[in-house]
């Protein structure tokens, strides 16, 4: 899993195993529908996130929960496959590892998760700071806390930039984001002492002196030393929204590590994320470009 190149950028968090299926309509209770098309592999913020920086061109790292079973050992092929190393925090001997089935409506651009939940425990110890040397951004989802708090405290410490996808707001995100610099959350991130506030003046409040707010194919809000703006997603004949917003962040990140502004790296990750929703599932537009 290891290798000798250089690693830019940490990625902390989910991992799942994905069904996907394209259906003409979302199906109707007891009944049966024939999907139009279907694709199976992993998924999670993550790791699409990782996935996403290392087919830009991104040296990348994962730390996750994999642990055992068919799921787990198809998702550690997948990784080896987009060059993506990765160190699994799990128990070898349990299976952890979520699995999701999606129905996608192409014409309707909406897509609908069922999965499980099976408990999740950090078996390993957390390594120390030194695992960040040769770090340049280090990106969190907002998921294993355990392992995102203490990696991210010590990357600001080091200067390192801490970047969270906040998709929603949850018990322990207050613990990571007091460590982040940049933070990407979408419409749906209401942190509870929010009150009437605008959520980018929310976010800044919490400690990130970078702020955006992604609204899928609508604006694009930020903040940033004193500025403000918005960003106009590109126009695409979306026929998959799955994981746009992960490939978003995977993608952020990797313009961040080119030295890109704030502003610019928020634009050409929106263009990623855009050519993304033109193909089913999270891979196809890596195997088009």
């Amino acid at each position: 899993m290891g290798g000798a190149k250089r690693v830019t950028i940490l990625c902390i968090g989910r991992v799942t195993f994905d069904l996907g299926y394209a259906c003409p309509s979302f199906p109707k209770e007891d009944s049966k529908l024939s999907a139009t098309h279907f694709w199976a592999g992993a998924g999670g913020s993550a790791l699409n996130g990782a996935i996403t920086a290392r087919a830009l061109g991104s040296d990348v790292r994962l730390f996750a929960l994999l642990g055992a079973g068919s799921f787990a050992d198809a998702v550690r092929g997948e990784l080896a496959r987009y060059d993506v190393p990765f160190e699994d925090f799990a128990d070898p001997a349990a299976q952890v590892l979520p699995v999701s089935s999606i129905i996608v409506v192409p014409d309707s651009g909406t897509r609908t998760i069922v999965d499980q939940q099976p408990p999740q425990a950090v078996a390993r110890a957390v390594p120390d700071a030194s695992c960040l040397d040769g770090i340049s951004v280090l990106y969190c989802d907002g998921f294993l806390p355990e392992i995102a708090v203490p990696l991210a405290r010590a990357a600001r410490e080091r200067g390192i930039p801490v970047v969270l996808d906040g998709g929603s707001w949850k018990p322990w995100t207050g613990d990571v984001i007091a460590h982040v610099d940049h933070a990407v959350v979408s419409e749906r991130f209401h942190p509870p002492q929010q009150g009437g506030a605008d959520i980018l003046d929310a976010v800044h409040a919490l400690g990130p002196s970078v702020a955006a707010i992604t609204r899928g194919p609508g604006l694009i809000s930020w903040s940033a030393d004193g500025h403000s703006g918005t960003i106009t997603p590109p126009g695409v004949e979306a026929i998959d929204t799955l994981g746009a917003g992960d490939i978003f962040h995977g993608a952020y990140c990797h313009f961040l590590t080119l030295g890109e502004n704030v502003p610019d790296a928020l634009s050409r990750a929106a263009e990623v994320a855009a050519q993304s929703c033109r193909h089913f599932g999270t891979r196809e537009w890596i195997d088009a470009r």
